[in-house]
């Protein structure tokens, strides 16, 4: 049996914006698979951010400044149940499948941090379906988590955290049965190769733009997350 068989967890949040440094949670989710097929809602909250949530974030997800200020959970206590399932599922090395881990791991360490007074948890084992998509799906066109479910036949309401979290699940089964050596290859084996395509993938997007006539910020984040890291814009 492949560690795809086994016990997984998929997860996700929608959030205030895009800087994973300063944004905050609004909602989060975390699920588990069992075998192929089957999904548990583990933890599923609306949390109140403490700040204002932007129109355009608004527009993205649906949640509002006044739903999240009345409705939402206090943040301390859902980041609390979230990270200890994180930390279960590192101290028993068992998978968690994001869509472009690099942004909700970055952000949950900094929430973790914020109000928690605690890190991300070491020894995660982060299945990340965006890095994969991009390694190993050689169609065109873009690869956000709507966009790729939507090539593959998944309707699901987008940018809500539990359906978000399931449908990474879905496509990594997905692209695991295009790509048949994949769920071979141990997921503690996985993690460094998902580092190295990690950042080959966002250096090339960098050069990409720049060859394009942009200017881009010189930025990269380490994979699976933490602080940004600069490109060296005289590297060929």
């Amino acid at each position: 049996m492949t560690w795809l068989q086994g016990l997984i967890l998929a997860m996700d949040t929608e959030t205030t914006g895009l800087n994973p440094d300063s944004d905050r949670v609004v909602t989060v989710c975390v699920g588990r698979s069992e075998r192929p097929g089957d999904w548990t809602v583990m933890e599923s909250a609306l949390v109140n951010p403490g700040v204002p949530i932007p129109d355009d974030a608004t527009a993205v997800h649906g949640i509002t400044t006044e739903k999240a200020t009345n409705e939402g959970a206090d943040p301390a206590e859902a980041l609390h149940l979230v990270r200890k399932r994180l930390q279960a599922a590192a101290d028993n090395e068992v998978p968690v499948v994001l869509h472009n881990a690099i942004y909700d791991l970055t952000l949950l360490d900094a929430e973790f941090r914020r109000h928690l007074d605690k890190p991300m948890p070491d020894g995660l084992l982060v299945v990340d379906t965006l890095v994969l998509f991009r390694r190993f799906d050689h169609s065109t066109g873009s690869r956000t988590l709507e966009q790729l479910a939507h090539r593959n036949g998944i309707r699901f309401p987008a940018h809500d955290a539990e359906a978000d979290a399931l449908t990474a699940l879905r496509l990594l089964h997905i692209l695991a049965g295009d790509n048949d050596l994949l769920p071979l290859v141990p997921v503690d084996a996985l993690q460094e190769r998902q580092r190295v395509w990690s950042e080959a993938q966002q250096q090339a997007a960098y050069w990409r733009r720049r060859g394009n006539g942009h200017n881009p910020d010189p930025d990269i984040r380490p994979w699976p997350y933490g602080p940004i890291q600069t490109i060296r814009k005289d590297a060929a």
